[in-house]
């Protein structure tokens, strides 16, 4: 079975995000987006990219994701984001294909000017999302498997 990297920018760099979406715990380590810029989706509490030279997006590179995993995180992101092949950047100097998933240039209006950050997404949204995306899994908490 072919495995894949994901760098991840928004909602996902988090752990138990992640596992709550693919139901699996993933290696992620820190890395980099260029040309691409990210932004708050309007009244939500997740971002989108778009293409914009000289940004920088910073996020997490996921590795190991089989087509099971790939097809619930299609289903998570929907029918307003594109999965789309893009070089990141890690830490060590290295680059690495990956998918990532960027807004359709369509659904670019949903975008707000306002830049998306991950440590304020922990501290006030987190909570929020985590509680609105898995109401309809809250067996996987009660058994514990997140």
């Amino acid at each position: 079975m072919d495995k894949r990297a994901l760098f991840c920018y928004g909602t996902l760099q988090s752990p138990l995000v992640m596992k709550a979406v693919t139901g699996q715990a993933f290696v992620g380590k820190e890395a980099t987006l260029n040309n691409w810029a990210r932004f708050r989706v309007r009244d939500s509490e997740y971002p989108g990219i778009t293409r914009q030279e000289d940004a920088v997006v910073s996020g997490k590179l996921y590795w190991g994701l089989d087509e099971k995993a790939m097809e619930k995180l299609d289903a998570f992101e929907g029918d307003k984001y594109e999965r789309v092949i893009v070089e990141v950047a890690l830490s060590d100097g290295t680059s690495e294909e990956a998918y990532t998933y960027a807004i359709r240039s369509d659904c670019r209006k949903m975008l707000s000017d306002d830049p998306w950050d991950f440590d304020r997404f922990i501290q006030n949204g987190l909570e929020k999302f985590i509680h609105w995306f898995v109401e309809d899994r809250r067996d996987l908490f009660d058994r514990g498997d997140l």
